[in-house]
């Protein structure tokens, strides 16, 4: 049975190999296989779920970049006001962010998914 939710990790943000290094996470697979929907016509909504459902959750302010790549396509460029782009590939200390995830439903991704 898949699951019903899918983790969005804050840490994520901050890593040029964050969210699953920008590929379809296997819970959302699943959950697109048992409702008959085809994971390849119907995109991943990453961009989408994480500006809907993770930043307005982060308790620190927070900038985000869309990043034209076949990684992690959404971080955090700025954390209080701090540029934090050398997070990405591990070259800096990483600040944390909290909460340090948040759930979303499957039938909201599916939503914005399809929408």
């Amino acid at each position: 049975m898949p699951r019903e939710t899918l983790t969005l990790f804050s840490a994520d943000l901050l890593s040029k190999w964050g969210f699953n290094d920008g590929d379809p996470p296997d819970d959302w697979l699943d959950y697109c296989e048992a409702h008959g929907i085809d994971y390849n016509i119907v995109p991943f909504p990453l961009a989408a779920l994480v500006r809907r459902y993770l930043l307005p959750a982060i308790d620190q302010p927070v900038t985000v970049v869309d990043i034209e790549t076949i990684h992690n396509p959404i971080r955090v460029d700025t954390v209080d006001g701090q540029d934090v782009t050398e997070v990405w590939h591990g070259r800096a200390p990483e600040p944390k962010l909290t909460p340090e995830y948040v759930e979303v439903p499957m039938a909201d991704v599916s939503r914005l998914a399809c929408a």
